[in-house]
């Protein structure tokens, strides 16, 4: 009798449970991307959120102007119409796009300054919809909208 009471226990809690993606906070569409809607420049609108499940989009306030980024179809990202890399950054001059994967690479380099390491391998994109671009970085989601 035990037994048939833990089969069925174990039996119940293993259909309650959900897949990962199911659960994963912060997704705003679980659709793919298509490469070709990620191409081109994109304005910040200054509007920003935390990864957790019940965070609230916020407008930041900022006294230097955010860059426009761009995404080239050619593999080239740009920040200010300038290659995107920074110093001591987790964002490259150059970058690939699979799965609603933005992963970068040809980081600049800077003999003079002292990084801290920071696991970040690139951003996740939430979704691209009506002209506007969601992308979870290291930190939080950033809303963007395409430039005319």
């Amino acid at each position: 009798m035990k037994l048939l009471t833990l089969s069925l226990g174990l039996l119940l809690m293993v259909s309650s449970c959900k897949s990962v993606d199911e659960v994963t906070p912060g997704k705003e569409s679980s659709a793919k991307v298509s490469a070709n809607q990620l191409v081109g420049k994109w304005n910040p609108t200054y509007m920003q959120k935390d990864k957790g499940a019940d965070a609230k989009w916020t407008t930041i306030n900022t006294l230097v102007a955010l860059p426009t980024i761009e995404f080239t179809a050619d593999g080239n990202y740009l920040s200010d119409g300038k290659p995107g890399a920074d110093c001591c950054g987790w964002i490259g001059n150059k970058y690939t796009f699979k799965d609603n994967k933005i992963t970068f690479s040809d980081f600049k380099p800077c003999p003079n300054v002292l990084c801290i390491a920071i696991a970040c391998d690139g951003w996740t994109v939430q979704k691209i919809e009506n002209d506007t671009l969601v992308v979870e970085n290291c930190f939080n989601v950033t809303k963007f909208v395409k430039a005319k």
